[in-house]
């Protein structure tokens, strides 16, 4: 009788997260929402500052990963791909959401899979709030239109065609006194 009342427990906790999973989507602004222009500064692996000032004028999408995941690994060949080819051109970056003692793994991971863009290291982890709010998920893409506010926001792997929609949806947006 216990083991089924665990079970009944086990069930009624499923199908509320199921239902709840629905909600923290639509939570995520849309494919041409709009927020408030994003304050952030990083240091990249290289030494360099990654910032809301050095990406403001083009859209940007900054990718939250973890070196050791292997869906963060492939979201960020995807958007290297897309880097490459995209006009107008775009700003890209990866943030990996580990302490800083692994910046040695940060910068391989960069260099291992041959990225243009700078990865840097978060002041924050997993489920740790920053300037972009709480990451609790990897790889995270964010896209940022040229004012710096958030216009997209996907959880795990998108495919090349969604990185490009929403970086050439990005790149319309912000600086409202543009004709």
């Amino acid at each position: 009788m216990a083991a089924l009342g665990r079970s009944l427990l086990v069930v009624t906790l499923l199908g509320l997260s199921a239902c709840a999973e629905p909600a923290r989507r639509g939570a995520e602004p849309p494919l041409g929402g709009r927020t408030s222009a994003a304050a952030f500064v990083y240091t990249t692996t290289t030494g360099e500052e990654l910032s809301s000032r050095t990406t403001r004028g083009r859209a940007t999408a900054i990718v939250f990963v973890t070196t050791y995941d292997l869906a963060s690994q492939l979201l960020v060949r995807r958007l290297e791909q897309v880097v490459r080819s995209q006009r107008p051109r775009v700003n890209a970056a990866a943030i990996v959401l580990e302490p800083p003692k692994y910046a040695v793994m940060a910068e391989a991971f960069r260099t291992a899979l041959e990225l243009s863009f700078p990865v840097a290291m978060a002041d924050q982890g997993i489920g740790e709030s920053g300037p972009f709010g709480v990451i609790d998920r990897v790889p995270t893409l964010i896209v940022l239109d040229r004012d710096g506010s958030e216009t997209t926001r996907r959880a795990g792997v998108v495919s090349e065609g969604e990185l490009r929609q929403a970086l050439a949806a990005a790149s319309e947006r912000g600086f409202a006194l543009d004709p």
